[in-house]
């Protein structure tokens, strides 16, 4: 059995620490989806390696949330998918008319 480094130590007490905050967990899902985990790589103008690296980020980071928790990824999509339903009901609130 390994024992673990204290940059390790630290690195698991900070990622606890972002998944016990909300708005912590909402900007986390933010960088996620900027990272593009389950796209293909877009062939652009030879930006396919930027691509390729924003989606390395992103798995790098889903490890180790589930290296820490291993259902925050999971928690943090329903949680994501809970807001984007929220914004879809108040945006079709309809307001009275003024008449």
């Amino acid at each position: 059995m390994t024992s673990k480094t204290r940059e390790e130590q630290e690195l698991e007490l900070s990622t606890e620490f972002v998944l016990s905050e909300p708005r912590a967990r909402e900007f986390l899902w933010w960088v996620l989806s900027q990272c593009n985990v389950y796209g293909a790589p877009h062939v652009v103008n030879g930006e396919t390696g930027i691509h390729i690296g924003r989606r390395i980020i992103g798995v790098t980071i889903i490890d180790q949330l589930n290296h820490v928790n291993p259902t925050a990824y999971a928690e943090m999509m329903i949680e994501a998918h809970n807001r984007a339903e929220k914004r879809k009901r108040e945006e079709n609130v309809s307001t009275p008319d003024d008449e």
